[in-house]
């Protein structure tokens, strides 16, 4: 081999595995057998191309170097083996280390250029190169092209000789500018530009920055995220929505999130679907978290359940929120709550409400939701007593949601037959929003917001993701009486929306180290429909027809299983996570050009009422004729789900069911009798009350 000075030397492959081991120790590689396996790789491809071979030979392989493929000696130079050195490692997937090592070949390289003699033209461009300072965030550091040179063997996966003229076109740009300082930003932004030139677009997609605009980093911090809500009494937060956002480093945080999973999570078709408001992926901020996590209380009690017990729980609830975007959901706490609620009350709460008091404490301190779920076996008298606590947490505590109480219908009827005075207790959880009643089936019980565990399931579930459906854009491109059209193009809508919670579902199994924590168990994902009662009345020119709800429910839910087990997901129907969805999706909807369509018959009001945001989940609120009659026969085709007390707000004056425990025993009582006795709801002493189909 000919060395930098022209003198000819034996090849040595023992320096270059050498150098290779310098290169892993500068990145923390530990591959014992790499370097030997680049030297020998380096070696073989010189005997392929130079051994044997007369100076003066024809070259037309891998250095061929003139014109006319004929070099004029036959031994290879030091740059062209240390050329092969880069790209075995670049090929072999060891970027990193060739990173490192283009950085070792650049610091030697400026060191013999010190050393050299220039003319007065390189001089003097050495001369600005070495005065120029590159600002980062630990400081500053001088120019170095090598540095662009490896960041764009890394991260844009270019060729080396492509980086080297895009490093190249950088370098001179910076000459010209006369600057003395750039910062990397900038730096980055000349590369991309000179990417843009070269027309190399694929390239630009893998390097360019995520970042935020300095005037809305400024409006940010001016003003900082949007507040709660200021009202009479708590805010009230639908089921599975976070209780608030962060503060505005998670602001920030979740901008630069959603622009990066926009690009890498979603594929181009989901995301114009997302961007244009035919769907929404639900917490795109957050896309590497979980939505919800349901966890049995015995998987993180430690020993006897107590009051020790129980507040230890807690500080395991804190950890573990961290590793979700929505809440937690404690199921079948009923030994730790029953043990609470013993003995005499010292005070207005006693030992159950000061646990249920720091539980919100530390809900809140999270920025998640943590509730409970099926709560009590056996025992309606305990139900009865954990419902007072959670009435006296909701007057008591500060304005802000508490913990909800997601209760089976079997133990809410139980406790209603064997209690009378149970009734305004109960009235005043629902009215609250403290108490949620809920239904399941023998082969599925309801566990949280978009969970549902199976028949003897065990361990921690979670609800992965969520998908937000933009119903009055379907029925409205539809037009009225046209339930047909509007089922074409919502199975269309549900065939791309599982295609994009399977691609969420492979980005958090390849990031599950960014979900520090978390209690690992089986993940299903969900879809939410929004604006069901403005689709309805689209579909029926004013008229809501639950039945067509009903079938609208019944198609989503089966579209959304066939789909799914076609790409190993399982993905169901979700009230939940939708209200954001329907804020932006009424939002977008507006700013359409469109003509108001008009009641057919009637007074002559806008069948959507502008400005205001869709409804979300199972919502017909404002349209209840019979005190449930119309809920009951929309969530007809529903096996699993929870009755939200919101769904019954606005119930015309003139009903004679005015009360919600009244509405809610109504909505039960008429949904059993539709569905025609094939569902089995969860009995608290252990057998199945077949009720559901």
């Amino acid at each position: 081999m000919r060395k930098r000075d022209g003198r000819e030397v034996l090849f040595d492959k023992g320096k270059v595995s050498s150098a290779v081991l310098a290169a892993q120790a500068a990145v923390g590689e530990s591959d014992d057998g790499l370097a030997a396996e680049v030297a020998d790789l380096v070696e073989l491809t010189l005997a392929r191309y130079y051994a044997g071979r007369r100076r003066g030979d024809a070259d037309e392989g891998f250095f061929a170097g003139d014109e006319d493929g004929v070099r004029a000696e036959a031994i290879p130079d030091i740059e062209e083996i240390q050329d092969l050195v880069e790209k075995a490692l670049i090929e072999m997937g060891r970027a990193a280390t060739g990173k490192a090592y283009i950085l070792y070949r650049d610091r030697r390289a400026r060191a013999r250029e010190a050393l050299s003699v220039h003319g007065d033209g390189d001089a003097n461009a050495e001369r600005a190169l070495r005065s120029l300072r590159v600002r980062e965030s630990g400081g500053s550091v001088p120019w170095s092209k090598a540095r662009i040179v490896a960041a764009l063997v890394e991260e844009a996966e270019l060729s080396r000789e492509l980086a080297e003229e895009v490093a190249a076109r950088v370098e001179d740009r910076v000459l010209k500018s006369g600057t003395k300082r750039l910062s990397t930003t900038l730096v980055r932004e000349l590369v991309d530009n000179e990417l843009v030139a070269m027309g190399l677009d694929h390239a630009l997609a893998r390097h360019e920055p995520v970042a935020l605009p300095r005037h809305d980093l400024r409006q940010l911090l001016e003003h900082g995220p949007a507040p709660l809500p200021v009202g009479s009494g708590p805010p009230r937060v639908a089921p599975g929505e976070r209780i608030a956002d962060a503060g505005v480093e998670g602001v920030i945080a979740g901008e630069i999130l959603t622009r990066y999973a926009v690009d890498e999570v979603l594929g181009d078709a989901a995301a114009e679907r997302h961007l244009a408001g035919d769907f929404e992926l639900v917490d795109l901020a957050r896309p590497h978290l979980h939505l919800v996590q349901a966890i049995p209380t015995d998987l993180y009690l430690r020993g006897k359940p107590g009051a020790r017990a129980a507040y230890e729980l807690l500080d395991q609830l804190a950890g573990l929120a961290a590793s979700v975007s929505r809440g937690l959901v404690l199921e079948a706490p009923a030994g730790l709550l029953a043990s609470l609620a013993k003995g005499a009350r010292a005070d207005a709460f006693g030992a159950l409400g000061g646990w249920l008091s720091a539980l919100r404490a530390v809900a809140h301190a999270s920025g998640r939701r943590i509730d409970l779920a099926s709560p009590i076996a056996r025992t309606p008298a305990v139900l009865a007593r954990v419902l007072e606590a959670f009435v006296e947490l909701e007057d008591a505590a500060p304005a802000g949601p508490g913990p909800r109480l997601f209760v089976d219908r079997a133990e809410l009827r139980a406790l209603l037959a064997q209690d009378a005075d149970a009734r305004p207790l109960v009235e005043r959880a629902l009215e609250s929003g403290a108490l949620v009643p809920t239904w399941s089936r023998a082969e599925e019980l309801f566990a949280g917001p978009g969970c549902r565990r199976r028949g003897r399931e065990q361990g921690a579930l979670a609800c992965g993701g969520s998908v937000a459906l933009n119903l009055p854009r379907v029925a409205r491109r539809a037009g009225p009486w046209r339930e047909d059209l509007a089922l074409e193009s919502l199975a269309s809508l549900v065939e791309e929306s599982v295609d994009a919670l399977a691609a969420l579902a492979r980005f958090q199994r390849e990031h599950r180290a960014a979900r520090s924590g978390e209690a690992r168990g089986r993940v299903a994902y969900a879809l939410s429909p929004v604006g069901l009662r403005e689709a309805l009345r689209l579909l029926g020119d004013g008229e809501l027809r639950p039945q067509q709800g009903a079938r609208l429910l019944g198609f989503l839910s089966e579209a959304a299983r066939r789909f799914s087990a076609d790409r190993g997901l399982s993905v169901t129907l979700s009230p939940s996570f939708g209200e954001r969805a329907a804020r932006r999706f009424a939002r977008l909807d507006e700013r359409d050009a469109r003509p108001n369509q008009r009641l057919l018959f009637g007074d002559g009001r806008d069948v959507e009422p502008a400005g205001e945001p869709y409804s979300a989940g199972f919502r017909i609120d404002g349209h209840e004729k019979a005190g449930g009659r119309e809920m009951a026969e929309l969530l007809a085709t529903v096996p699993v789900g929870c009755w939200s007390p919101a769904q019954q707000r606005g119930v015309a004056p003139r009903e004679a069911v005015t009360s919600l425990v009244a509405t809610w025993e109504r909505f039960d009582s008429l949904r059993a009798q539709r569905t025609g006795g094939g569902l089995a709801s969860h009995d608290p002493d252990g057998a199945s009350a077949t009720l559901f189909p």
